[in-house]
């Protein structure tokens, strides 16, 4: 080896063998408003200005006394604030301020961040831990870019609401909403999409949104109440997920979404027009109940997905279920006092399976499906009618209907009825006290019956108009009457009752 190569190899041993450097450790300083002046910013003389503490290099954590910080204030990467409570309050009087900009990695601890335009404007990661927000002109959180995770938080608007709890019983009557928001999570470039956690948090009063999300941001919210926000949740695109939820008290969707994908997993709602309306999305559900929707329990739009374990109960004139140019399953439903409709469908495709639909009626008590179906193609397997004013099933405008295993009592105007070039066959039909017809067929649909049990019904077995293409055909029929067996387009076998 030439002589002059090895200082240079010496050099080289000696920088690969020195050890990393280390993160720089973070700084601890008090701050206490109530001070007195001269602090240097230890727990003895702690300084009281917030702005000069964080005006100090490096990474830091802040402990704030109780007491009024004035905004607006802009934390550096590395900056950790950490208050005494809700009496530490960060604040801003300019409705046109952010009272806290956070870039980078920062965190907030225990303290109110109260008034401003928007309460934190972030571009993760933030870390937010019991933290209330309150009573900011546009919204609270602003998340742009990066993730942000919050726990234990409290959002209130309006200037009563310090005084609402998440407890429906004592929810007040539901108020006009106001304009702003909980929290906005918006991506500007899909490099930078921002992503929410939020977990076991508050938002009360009459926000209008109590999330929003746009812009194919990822969202995520456990154990979250939401009391007399307009909407719970606004989607435009990307994904979201919600685990024990509980929302009331609001006038608007309770979750909403547009050509994005959104799971609800044990998610409760009480009132608004809407638990749910989705546009182009994909939906999956494992468990949700809305209660008193003044239109319908979820109103789903060129949606596909998978519903599970869902309970409708008092839904409005929309019907319990509305699905439209839909591809969609359901399984596991109750649906509870609808007006005007149980499930209606229009066009796509829809599955239901292990289903019960009770006490369907119009305001005057005279209509009232409980399985309207129209232009689409239905599977239904495994479902109870009971109760509606109307028909328990009814396919109409040229739908395509398979019903298996179904139980309808207290039918009004008929157990089964197709009309409109509509096409339904049923197989295991169990049908008792109906005051109506049993089978209806009319304007050319198709009605094909196998294995039907009807007792104690009222009206008859078979009401047609043999108009056109009309057709019913009954094969292993067990009727106690036998009143429509002769109109010309009904057909039977060896084994239906004969006339």
């Amino acid at each position: 080896m030439p002589t002059r190569l090895l200082p240079w190899l010496l050099a080289l041993l000696f920088a690969c063998s020195r050890p990393a450097p280390r993160p720089q450790a973070a700084a601890e300083l008090w701050v206490d408003a109530a001070a007195a002046p001269g602090g240097e910013g230890t727990r003895e003389r702690p300084l009281r200005s917030l702005t000069e503490a964080l005006a100090r290099p490096g990474p830091k954590q802040v402990h704030l006394a109780t007491g009024r910080y004035e905004g607006p204030l802009r934390l550096p990467d590395g900056t950790r604030l950490v208050g005494k409570g809700l009496a530490t309050i960060l604040a801003a009087t300019d409705p046109g301020a952010t009272v806290v900009d956070a870039s980078g990695d920062t965190s907030l601890e225990g303290l109110t961040v109260e008034g401003g335009g928007w309460g934190l404007d972030a571009r993760g990661p933030v870390r937010v831990q019991a933290v209330t927000f309150r009573n900011q002109a546009r919204g609270a959180i602003r998340l742009g870019a990066g993730p942000l995770e919050g726990r234990g938080l409290r959002f209130e608007a309006g200037a009563d609401s310090q005084a609402w709890t998440c407890d429906p019983p004592a929810a007040p009557a539901p108020k006009p909403a106001g304009t702003a928001l909980g929290v906005l999570v918006e991506a500007g470039t899909p490099e930078a999409a921002p992503s929410l956690i939020l977990r076991d948090s508050a938002f009360v009063g009459p926000f209008d949104r109590a999330v929003r999300t746009r812009g194919g941001a990822t969202v995520r919210l456990e154990g979250v109440c939401v009391q007399g926000a307009r909407m719970a949740l606004s989607q435009e695109g990307g994904t979201a997920e919600v685990e024990r939820a509980r929302v009331s008290g609001g006038t608007g969707t309770a979750f909403s979404t547009v050509e994005g994908a959104l799971t609800l997993v044990d998610v409760r709602v009480q009132g608004h027009e809407y638990g749910v309306t989705a546009n182009r999305a994909r939906l999956s559900v494992r468990g949700f109940t809305s209660e008193h929707a003044t239109r319908a329990g979820l109103g789903l739009t060129a949606a596909t997905g998978l519903l599970e374990d869902v309970v409708v109960k008092d839904a409005g004139n929309y019907g319990a279920l509305q699905l439209t140019a839909s591809d969609l399953e359901v399984r596991r439903f109750r649906l509870e006092g609808s007006r005007e409709y149980g499930v209606v469908a229009l066009q796509g495709r829809v599955r239901l399976r292990d289903g019960v639909i009770t006490g369907v009626s119009t305001a005057d008590g005279i209509a009232g499906d409980g399985l309207h179906l129209r232009n689409v193609d239905a599977d239904v397997d495994t479902v109870t009618v009971e109760g509606a004013r109307g028909s328990c099933v009814l396919a109409s405008q040229r739908a395509k209907v398979a019903l298996r295993k179904a139980r309808l009592s207290g039918c009004g105007l008929a157990a089964v009825a197709v009309d409109s070039r509509a096409t339904l066959t049923s197989r295991n039909i169990d049908v008792r006290d109906t005051s109506g017809s049993i089978l209806l067929a009319i304007e050319e649909g198709q009605l094909q019956v196998e294995d039907l049990t009807a007792k104690d019904a009222q009206g008859e077995l078979v009401s047609t108009d043999c108009e056109g293409q009309t057709r019913v055909h009954l094969r292993h029929v067990d009727a106690s009457t036998t009143r429509g067996l002769r109109a010309p387009c009904v057909q039977l076998d060896a084994r239906a009752p004969q006339p």
